[in-house]
């Protein structure tokens, strides 16, 4: 897997640590093991990261430095899968999770149009005191069934996610085993 690409795109520890709410954190942070790039504890990253990403929780990326501090995973990784779920991606992934619990419990569907106007709200009642949406939408969505499939999609995708870096990591590393394989018995012996 290129270390190099993957050290250039995530997050340094200084600026992680500049985060207010992970400064609570930073004795925990010291420990270097959390941010080394190998095989074990990015794949551990990335169930953790995927993992937490589906959780509409406004503390997604607090969850994931938890996993990763219990786990021994890569922080950086960890925090920057959290962005899976962003304001373009949350509505279809909210969308198939609802689908996918209403589908399991029998319960009606639910317009995306609806779907998109609650993460609305829900986003704009997390950061003022506005109208509480779950007494909103009470009655009109079944949040047992929203509760179901996003868990459901949130296993399933950490668990493809980590099988396929895993592969992907095993492909890196056998190709460029094999290069060096190559080249190495391409050069004429030394006298």
């Amino acid at each position: 897997m290129p270390k190099k690409r993957l050290q250039d795109l995530l997050p340094t520890p200084e600026q992680i640590l500049e985060s207010r709410t992970l400064k609570l954190f930073a004795p925990q942070l010291a420990d270097p093991r959390l941010w080394h790039f190998n095989r074990h504890s990015l794949n551990k990253a990335v169930y953790i990261g995927v993992l937490s990403a589906f959780f509409p929780l406004p503390g997604q990326m607090l969850l994931a430095l938890i996993g990763a501090l219990i786990f021994r995973a890569n922080v950086p990784m960890a925090l920057g899968l959290t962005w899976i779920t962003n304001p373009l991606t949350s509505l279809p992934i909210f969308y198939a999770a609802y689908y996918i619990g209403a589908k399991i419990l029998d319960v009606p569907m639910i317009s995306l149009r609806l779907i998109g106007r609650m993460i609305a709200d829900f986003s704009l009642w997390a950061l003022s005191d506005g109208a509480n949406p779950f007494i909103t939408y009470k009655g009109t969505v079944s949040i047992s069934a929203f509760s179901l499939g996003i868990t459901i999609l949130a296993i399933i995708t950490s668990i493809v996610c980590g099988l396929a870096f895993k592969a992907i990591w095993r492909y890196k590393t056998v190709t460029t085993w094999q290069k060096r394989q190559s080249n190495s018995s391409d050069k004429p012996p030394k006298p």
